[in-house]
């Protein structure tokens, strides 16, 4: 059969990739180089990378997207290695499947306001702490980067839990038990065995958690009722209220690039530091 046959079937995707994704991404990049009249410029970039305010809103997004994939990664990866390694009923797990999976068949607009209702200074969290004595005053939680990173951490922890116990539950456990036999303790297994084995689940996850938290947009601006900005809600803001698609675009494709490159230092530096272990 001719391979032009074979990829026929692919033409439909193809097209609406082209029409839905690839066509808007070109002409949002094409007006981020234009100016008013419509001729060509680079002032939005560098209106952008000279601009302090910018730079420091462009500093709390990645700040926030790095500390949430990180706590999200631990967090995570002791629940998916619970759920695949040490539970050993398959009714338990799947129950444990359906309260991972739940939270995500919920809206993201549901879930910010039920943590507005937590974290706030009557919320449910304060006033236990306080009932237990271990705290005077409420802490503050709403309104700052804290309650962002919490309702963030709770929103995306599923797909970090789904994409490490793919990999986790998919690992020979003989390769485990082969360790054991060679006097391998029970943490050793983990670090030369179940971890090296586990980095392409750790990737897709840290990928997926990432780039959902560096353009979510509804989580913080609820949580942080606007005071805490961060950089999808100025282009938010340039596209939809002030109408300046230049200049939002410009915003737009930089936090693009300056994610793909992070994205792609943390892809190198987790498989080099786990190659270079699996081959000692």
């Amino acid at each position: 059969m001719p391979k032009r046959i074979i990829y026929l079937p692919l033409l439909p995707f193809l097209l609406v990739l082209l029409l839905f994704f690839v066509f808007p991404l070109l002409t949002v990049f094409t007006n981020s180089f234009l100016d008013k009249q419509g001729f060509f410029t680079m002032q939005h970039y560098l209106h952008f990378l000279t601009d302090p305010y910018y730079l420091n809103v462009l500093y709390v997004t990645f700040k926030i997207s790095i500390i949430v994939t990180i706590i999200t990664l631990l967090l995570g990866y002791a629940v998916a290695y619970y759920v695949t390694k040490v539970l050993t009923s398959k009714l338990a797990k799947r129950i444990a499947y359906v309260i991972i999976i739940s939270p995500i068949f919920t809206s993201a607009v549901v879930r910010s306001f039920g943590w507005i209702v937590i974290l706030g200074n009557q919320g449910f969290l304060n006033q236990t702490l306080i009932k237990l004595g271990l705290i005077d005053q409420p802490i503050q939680l709403l309104y700052n980067e804290t309650g962002i990173i919490i309702g963030l951490i709770y929103i995306l922890a599923p797909f970090m839990i789904l994409s490490l116990t793919s990999v986790l539950q998919n690992i020979d456990p003989r390769l485990d038990e082969a360790a054991a036999d060679l006097g391998y303790s029970r943490l050793q297994r983990f670090i030369h065995v179940t971890l090296p084995l586990s980095v392409p689940g750790i990737l897709a996850g840290v990928m997926m958690v990432f780039s959902l938290s560096l353009s979510a947009y509804v989580t913080p601006a609820l949580i942080s009722g606007g005071k805490v900005k961060v950089l999808a809600m100025l282009i938010y803001e340039q596209m939809t209220q002030l109408m300046n698609w230049q200049f939002g675009g410009a915003m737009s494709f930089v936090m693009l690039v300056v994610s793909i490159v992070i994205l792609m230092v943390n892809n190198y530096l987790l498989r080099t530091r786990w190659a270079e272990g699996g081959r000692s």
